[in-house]
């Protein structure tokens, strides 16, 4: 599984950013936020390191999340930055639900 899902990050990388007519700039800000977006996208795909970046900080994925909506905001202008944009919303909402469940919704009455 976690072969397919990074197979698909980077066949999504190569035809929507590297092989778009802008700045390589902007495709670098593209590149960042689609990494930031896997990044989210961890306890999908990769359990332990999930848990590393959980020991690290709890709020870290709530980082990665903002600096990934930056970063797809200054990306490539085309249809892709609302679609970069909506992925790591989405992923932040995702993250959001866990950690509420997580620090809210187990503890003992």
């Amino acid at each position: 599984m976690t072969w397919l899902l990074l197979l698909v990050f980077l066949i999504i990388s190569y035809y929507f950013v590297i092989k778009a007519k802008s700045k390589s700039i902007e495709k670098s800000f593209s590149l960042l936020s689609l990494l930031m977006f896997m990044l989210m996208a961890t306890p999908i795909w990769n359990e332990r390191l999930f848990d590393y970046i959980i020991d690290l900080s709890l709020f870290l994925p709530f980082v990665f999340g903002l600096l990934g909506i930056i970063f797809g905001w200054f990306g490539i202008k085309e249809g892709t930055r609302a679609s970069f944009i909506l992925i790591n919303i989405l992923a932040l909402l995702f993250y959001l639900i866990i950690f509420l469940m997580g620090t809210i919704g187990f503890q003992e009455p």
